[in-house]
């Protein structure tokens, strides 16, 4: 036999599959997919939940945010972390701010602050909330005008943003904790689903 032989089988000894083995293959084939393409969903699922831990104490709550996020520098804020995919002149971003713990009740302290800090403040809603250990919480719901970075931006972008705000221990002091979650209004609705799973990672329930 030649090597040729050895390579090439007889065309003539080829049976095509039956009906019925046919059939089989393409049900197997359809079930392979319908796996991989489930087990694909799963995981996306499975990602989208995982986060990384921003720490504030040692016995303290931690705070999530998106592992694939991009974390910056900002001067006017502890922690900033950006969606890198998104086109947008403010992209959706986290913002931790560590501040003195105010006397006055947070409910009226921090919508002050924001509406005499921040452009065309428009307050949505104001929420009183626990966290997963059960301490209090406020939950504001607003919108502004942000002046975004980059030499191709608008002047000014409408945000939408929601502030948690808690007391907590950092350095071994009791601290105002402000948790901002912000997007460009036009981009809210892609990026809320994220913000929220960070706020249920938080057990964040209405009071």
């Amino acid at each position: 036999m030649t090597q040729l032989d050895e390579r090439f089988m007889d065309a003539s000894a080829y049976h095509p599959p039956g009906k019925w083995e046919a059939r089989i293959t393409s049900l197997l084939v359809l079930v392979v997919a319908g796996l991989l393409l489930t087990g694909g969903w799963m995981f996306k699922d499975w990602m989208e939940d995982q986060f990384r831990y921003l720490a504030l104490d040692e016995t303290e709550i931690a705070i999530p945010y998106p592992p694939a996020w991009e974390l910056r520098s900002n001067p006017d804020v502890g922690f900033l972390a950006v969606d890198p995919r998104s086109p947008s002149a403010f992209p959706p971003q986290e913002q931790v701010r560590i501040l003195p713990l105010p006397d006055a009740a947070l409910a009226d302290f921090w919508p002050a602050e924001r509406a005499a800090t921040l452009n065309d403040y428009i307050e949505l809603e104001r929420t009183q909330v626990r966290l997963k250990d059960g301490r209090d919480a406020l939950l504001l719901a607003y919108t502004y005008a942000a002046r975004p970075n980059g030499d191709h931006t608008p002047p000014l972008v409408a945000v939408r943003a929601v502030d948690l705000v808690f007391p907590a221990r950092y350095a071994g002091e009791d601290r105002l904790v402000v948790l901002t979650l912000a997007a460009e209004t036009d981009d809210w609705e892609r990026a809320w689903p994220t913000f929220q799973r960070i706020l249920a990672k938080l057990g964040v329930t209405q009071s």
